[in-house]
């Protein structure tokens, strides 16, 4: 791990734990409009413009074992399917046949030589081209070398494999910035998928976003379980570029050195920092990750409409030897369920409270700084010039992004 940053990170640790009041460099955070939780024209202009540009997380690379292998996502609201082609790389394409649009894969994930249509049997390499069309002789003129899968963006970094319907969007690892090294200490490549888990809450999407961007909340709202491990008066946080952030708080003395997973299921990868305290990465617009020694989390946060949300659960863990998934990986889904039914809890009441007459806007303190770098880049990626009245938040907190 980078020295500089190990230093940085724990005298500002030290910094939180000591003070007695607001630190001298901040400053009020500006508010936060509730009405951009509940507005059906704001949540139309997420989806075009966030969800159907954005690098979102779709899985690991060892979730396509093999050529052939393909796995269907509809969860930004386009039917995308990811497939590995025979010369080992992975690509997506719209599940559309080039025919008359029907799906070339209706199975969430399999394996095959080719994709084919399920209406009319064209059938497409695992490359994307068309390889076959039935009574090809009632077609005049037909260009098969022009009538592929449409692409859409895929990039892979340190085994994490990412989606983007934008085909202007910069490389991942430009967007991912300083994330891209920091990240990369838990060795991703060598992870294997634990399995996966799916919360259908009733909320906006951006409320679980921000309950995942502070731990102000960990006393009240986890008092048995993150309450017990983590001191929430230690919190650090960092706004980085292109709406991501870094969030770390220390562990309390007794479990500071305390072996959470067994040797045999411990990532010899993880360095002292990340063991010692709870460190997560938001990954904007909608991933949260936690570091941890064993098996460990993507959070995704699907919106399903302007006040409903799919929050799910991506488990991963260092590669393990046999079949069945390791029991203290199974053990720590079980756990984090209870920690997930907790924040749950909260959801459908302030969705509720902030779509009545009695809504009135968000009032942050400084170590809540997160949630507002996060709204503040869902409007850069709007665009303010097209935000629907009363919705947008200020830009008073840009200059505290760190650079690349």
């Amino acid at each position: 791990m980078d020295t500089t940053l190990e230093q940085t990170i724990r005298e500002r640790i030290e910094v939180e734990k000591a003070r007695t009041g607001p630190p001298a460099e901040a400053v009020p955070i500006p508010l936060i409009p509730t009405r951009r939780y509940t507005d059906p024209a704001f949540h139309e202009l997420e989806k075009e413009r966030i969800f159907g540009r954005s690098w979102l997380f779709v899985g690991h690379e060892s979730e396509w074992p093999e050529p052939g292998s393909y796995r269907l996502t509809s969860r930004s609201g386009a039917p995308i399917v990811v497939v590995r082609g025979e010369d080992g790389e992975l690509r997506a394409f719209y599940n559309a046949c080039r025919h008359r649009g029907a799906p070339v894969t209706r199975d969430d994930c399999g394996t095959a030589r080719r994709l084919t249509c399920q209406y009319h049997s064209w059938s497409y390499g695992t490359d994307g081209t068309l390889k076959a069309v039935p009574d090809a002789r009632s077609f005049a003129d037909l260009d098969t070398g022009a009538l592929g899968l449409v692409p859409v963006r895929c990039a892979t970094w340190d085994g994490w494999v990412f989606v983007s319907e934008d085909p202007d969007a910069v490389a991942l690892s430009a967007f991912l910035g300083p994330i891209a090294t920091q990240m990369a200490e838990i060795d991703g490549p060598a992870m294997r998928a634990v399995g996966t888990q799916v919360h259908h809450l009733e909320c906006n999407w951006k409320l679980m976003v921000d309950a995942f961007l502070e731990v102000y909340h960990v006393r009240t709202g986890h008092p048995d379980n993150a309450a017990l491990l983590y001191n929430d008066q230690s919190v650090t946080v960092t706004m980085l570029p292109h709406g991501h952030s870094r969030l770390t708080v220390e562990k309390h003395d007794m479990f500071r050195d305390f072996a959470m997973v067994s040797e045999e299921n411990d990532n010899p990868a993880v360095p002292l920092l990340w063991r010692q305290t709870s460190t997560s990465f938001g990954i904007f617009p909608n991933l949260v990750v936690p570091m941890d020694t064993g098996a460990f989390t993507f959070l995704c946060m699907w919106p399903t409409s302007d006040a409903t949300t799919d929050l799910e659960l991506r488990w991963y863990a260092p590669a393990w030897t046999g079949d069945g998934v390791p029991q203290e990986h199974l053990d720590r889904m079980t756990l984090f369920e209870t920690v997930m039914a907790q924040d749950q809890a909260n959801m459908a009441p302030i969705q509720e409270s902030v779509a009545s007459k009695g809504a009135r806007p968000f009032q942050l303190g400084w170590h809540e700084r997160l949630i507002h770098h996060f709204e503040r880049a869902v409007d850069l990626a709007i665009g303010p010039d097209d935000l629907p009245p009363d919705t947008a938040v200020s830009d008073a907190l840009d200059a505290f992004v760190e650079p690349a």
